[in-house]
Order: structure tokens, then C-alpha cells, then sequence
């Protein structure tokens, strides 16, 4: 059966292709029919630029895209037809191997040493099992469920031998197409007929989806109690309490997990978006440079984690108490977002790239008072004239707007990222992004709703001739709301009148400098006001002016 096929082999041992080569050359597959590889990165090109109908992928590739990674990408990107086949092998039989391969599923995997008997007939099985369901494997990797729904009925009935398999599929289907109540009685019915786990796990799915969670945490504790290291029961425990707003507890599981097995890349990606979430944020840079680090150069890399790992430093820098360590976590988001370049192979790719770097600079800039350099890079910023498909660059770029305190672009970009945050293929790391989404939000909703509050306040004040307490409550606005034009009006008249004590005159030139670009600048203000605006800023120069001549007492 395998006679024909085009075979790719991908191992960093030129023995280990060698030796597999011959096994097929034994079987009739002629050395035309079969291409090879030791490069994870060349492997992934040959797959992007050649058609194939099997690959053989050893799984601790030299390189930091394993075997793993490279089936990730067939997937993602739809490498191999629907009834292409995918092999991993490996000479560790280690429990975290095994685990990753139960995340994993491809269509088999083999632990060396193995014989050419054994070789051949593994993949003579998986090639028959592929070829007879075809249409209803073509159906899923069109995400047409119902259809596959459909035919796995049918399918059922013509290949009785495959039925364990048919009926996982026919799980899932339900899953994705969101019938969870006929999937937990289909779940509960494949329970009291086998004693495979996929039923159990899949039961548990159902019930976490239809809201009942304590349920559903009993049914993957159960399994876990038996089966300590089971990866999915506890993927799915965690996105349960993630559900329930646990969300150190689900945090903790994925730490177990990943103790088990560090391999999946996706879930160093949820373990950094939770640590987000909790405001642990050097954690979470952490985190999001080892995601960048195991996945570049596939198509799971994103600009907008790259720049995570720099904001991540930045929020922790405002977070701690103490100033040496404030210090030094800028200086590493600094040396973060200047060493990042622009690249991408298509236009697209280079522009996210671009708005990954220039966001990283303005974000730095806000939170340190260049407030000229920030505006000018927030006004190239229009995702909604050229949109961004990176879910974390339309997060950073909404956090932006919420550190700039400009509250209508905040919740516009923020619609987005919500929209784009289900666009991801693994529902627990959806939950996941949520998660980071609504502490986000909530971050930035305290700034905003701290920031108007002062303003509020600090005109209030000035209407009542209390100067002095109102250019304080309005200082100390402007660190969280620095685009209010109207509030950069009010610090300029009440600057030219009084300074605040609790700044030095530098910090205050510093201010009122930036106060008046900003109204300036601003297209709201008519030329009248912006003229009276010039005025009160040249008077308060001219106090700081006179106060720095004032010798010492």
C-alpha cells in the first residue's frame, strides 16, 4: 500500500535517515520517492513547497523546533492532505515524551529501535484507517462538523474495525459544534462500553461547557487520582477553574503539568497569560520569552508576544517597591524593544512587526513622561483603518490607549482584541487570553476611572479657589490621564499661578512642557484657546524661571 507514496524524513542523525531509508527501499519505495532532512526549519519549507503523503519526523530534533512543532505546523498551516501521515519517532520513551504525545495525537508514533516489519505494517495501518475515512477527515479539516457528524454514522456501519476511532471523532464533533448536551449523553453512553479514557475526558468536556464545573472537576480529579500525569484531564481540570475564577488554582496545574512535560509551547503561553492576569508580571515576561524562543520561525510565533515580554517588564516596574529593582527591570524592556527589528516575509507580517515595535516605544515613553514622543507615535496608530489579526498587539495597543488616558481609542481596540481572542485553536488557551483581557481591562479601567476622578476633583477645586489642592489632585491626574487637553489647560493655569511642592521645578517644567505640546497638538481646542493656552505657559515658564533664580534660604 505504500508502494508510490512520497516520503519526507526529518531526523538530525544522518544514520537514523539512512537506516529508515533502507527499510523502505526493501519495501519498493525507490530513493526518488523519498526526500530528507536533518534542519527542523528546511523541513518545514520542503513541506510548505512539495506534496507528501508520509512523513517520518524524529522527535528530539538538534533544534528548538522539535518533532512536536513540526507536526503543529502540518496541522496549522495544512501541510499533508486530510489522509496524509504523520509519524513521529523516538528513541525516549521517557513519561514526558509519552505525555507530549498524548497532547499531540498524531497518527503513530514509534520508540527506536525498531524493525522494518514493524515499520512498514504501522504505517500500512494508519494509511489504510486514513484513506477508508477520507471524506469524513477532509470534513473536520474543513471545520465542517456537522457534516462529519453526519458521516460518522454512516462510517460506523462500513468499517466496524475502526469504531473506537469513529467514535472519538464523532465526540469531538459534537464538542466543537457546540451541542454539549447530545455530546455528554453520547460521552455517557461511550463510558459504559470501553474503558478508555477519551470517553471519561470527553465527558468532562461537556459538562465544564454546559456550566456544571464542580461536576465536571470531579470527573477529571477522578481520572487524575488513578492517573496522576494524565495531560488532558488536567489541561481540563484547569480550564475548569479557570472557569470558576480559580485562577491561582488553575495556575498551579499548569505548573504540574509542565513539570511532567515542558515541551508544549502552548501551554508556556497560557501559564505566562496567567501570571498576567494575577499582575505577576516579571513571571509572565518570563514566560512569554521562552513561548517566543521555542516557537520562531513557525507559524505560532507572534509579534505581539515578542512585545509582551518587554510590556510584562514594564508593568512590573511599576508594581514594585522598590526603585533599584524599578530601575533595572526598565533598563532590560528597554534593551527588549530596541534590539527588536522589523521583519516578515509578507507585507502584512512586517507591518505587525512594525506596530509591535512602535508600541513597545510609546508605551515606554507614556510611563516616563515623553508624552511628544508617545503622541507622535499613537497618531500613525489606526487599526480600524488598517486592521491587526494579533490578538496581543490589539491588547498592547488598547493598553496603550488606556495609559495615554484616551478612553474612546481604549474601548475601540479593546472590542477588538475581544473579537480576536476566540480566534485561537485551543479553547483552555482562549480561556486564557479572557483572563488577561479582563485583568487588562480592569487594570486600565482603575487608571482611567482614578484618572477622571482627580480631574473631576481638581477643577472642582479650582471653581471653589482651592489652587493649591486642585494643581495637586491635578499633577497627580496627569500621570494617568496625560491626552486630557482640558486637564493640560487646567495644569497651565495653575502652574502660572502656583507650583505644587510635592515636585521639584524640573519634574514641573517637565509637565507643563508637556501639558502645552499636548493642547497644542490636540485637534479639539479652537485657535483662540490654543493661543490663551501659549500664554499661560510662557507665565508659568517665567515662575519656575523666577523661583529657580531665588537664592537658597
Amino acid at each position: 500500500m505504500i508502494t508510490g507514496k512520497r516520503f519526507l524524513l526529518i531526523d538530525d542523525s544522518s544514520t537514523a535517515i539512512s537506516l529508515i531509508r533502507s527499510m523502505l527501499n526493501t519495501c519498493g519505495i525507490t530513493n526518488d520517492n523519498i526526500d530528507s532532512t536533518t534542519d527542523s526549519m528546511k523541513a518545514i519549507r520542503l513541506l510548505a513547497s512539495h506534496n507528501y503523503d508520509i512523513v517520518i519526523s524524529d522527535y528530539n530534533m538538534r533544534h528548538h523546533i522539535d518533532g512536536g512543532l513540526i507536526f503543529d505546523e502540518v496541522k496549522q498551516r495544512k501541510l499533508l492532505p486530510s489522509d496524509g501521515v504523520f509519524i513521529c519517532v523516538t528513541g525516549d520513551n521517557s513519561e514526558q515524551v509519552v505525555s507530549h504525545f498524548i497532547e499531540l495525537e498524531p497518527d503513530d508514533y514509534l520508540i527506536k529501535p525498531f524493525c522494518a516489519a514493524v515499520f512498514v505494517e504501522r504505517i500500512e495501518k494508519v494509511l489504510e484507517r486514513k484513506s477508508a475515512l477520507y471524506p469524513l477527515l477532509l470534513a473536520i479539516d474543513n471545520k465542517e462538523y456537522q457534516t462529519a457528524i453526519g458521516l460518522c454514522q454512516r462510517y460506523k456501519k462500513n468499517f466496524p474495525m475502526y469504531s473506537g476511532y469513529i467514535d472519538r471523532i464523532n465526540g469531538d464533533c459534537l464538542l466543537r459544534s457546540e451541542r454539549h448536551l447530545e455530546a455528554k449523553h453520547f460521552y455517557e453512553e461511550a463510558c459504559k462500553n470501553t474503558d478508555h479514557l477519551w470517553p471519561r475526558v470527553g465527558f468532562g468536556q461537556a459538562l465544564k461547557e454546559l456550566g456544571e464545573l464542580k461536576e465536571a472537576q470531579a470527573v477529571f480529579q477522578e481520572i487524575l487520582d488513578k492517573y496522576p500525569k494524565q495531560p488532558l484531564a488536567r489541561k481540563h481540570l484547569a480550564g475548569c477553574l479557570m472557569a470558576s475564577d480559580r485562577v491561582p488554582e488553575a495556575l498551579e496545574q499548569f505548573n504540574l503539568l509542565h513539570k511532567v512535560n515542558s515541551a508544549n509551547p502552548l501551554r508556556e503561553l497560557i501559564i505566562a497569560n496567567l501570571y498576567a492576569s494575577l499582575q505577576q508580571h516579571e513571571k509572565a515576561a518570563i514566560g512569554y520569552q521562552r513561548y517566543t524562543s521555542k516557537v520562531i520561525g513557525t507559524c505560532r510565533y507572534s509579534y505581539g508576544i515578542n512585545l509582551n515580554v518587554s510590556v510584562s517588564l514594564m508593568l512590573a516596574s511599576i508594581y514594585t517597591d522598590d526603585n533599584t529593582e524599578s530601575i533595572e527591570l526598565v533598563k532590560e524592556a528597554r534593551h527588549s524593544i530596541y534590539e527588536h527589528k522589523v521583519s516578515g516575509e509578507t507585507d502584512k507580517e512586517r507591518y505587525e512587526s512594525e506596530m509591535g515595535a512602535l508600541v513597545g516605544v510609546a508605551i515606554l515613553a507614556c510611563l516616563h513622561g515623553e508624552i511628544e514622543d508617545c503622541f507622535t507615535i499613537v497618531s500613525k496608530i489606526n487599526i480600524q483603518e488598517k486592521p491587526i489579526d494579533d490578538y496581543y498587539t490589539v491588547l498592547n495597543i488598547a493598553r496603550l490607549y488606556g495609559f495615554c488616558g484616551m478612553p474612546d481609542k481604549y474601548e475601540q481596540s479593546m472590542q477588538v482584541a475581544r473579537q480576536l481572542c476566540g480566534k485561537a485553536d485551543d479553547a483552555v488557551l482562549i480561556q486564557s487570553q479572557i483572563k488577561l483581557l479582563e485583568a487588562c481591562h480592569s487594570e486600565i479601567n482603575l487608571r482611567l476611572t482614578e484618572g477622571g476622578k482627580l480631574v473631576e476633583q481638581a477643577f472642582e477645586k479650582r471653581n471653589n479657589n482651592q489652587a493649591t489642592s486642585a494643581i495637586e489632585d491635578a499633577y497627580r491626574a496627569f500621570q494617568m490621564v496625560p491626552f486630557h487637553y482640558k486637564l493640560c489647560y487646567l495644569i497651565l493655569e495653575l502652574t502660572a499661578l502656583s507650583t505644587p511642592s510635592f515636585m521639584n521645578l524640573k519634574e514641573v517644567r517637565g509637565v507643563i512642557s508637556s501639558c502645552n505640546w499636548v493642547y497644542q497638538n490636540d485637534t479639539r481646542p479652537s485657535e483662540s484657546e490654543a493661543k490663551k493656552a501659549r500664554e499661560l505657559y510662557k507665565l508659568a515658564l517665567q515662575r519656575i524661571g523666577n523661583l529657580t533664580r531665588q537664592p537658597a534660604a
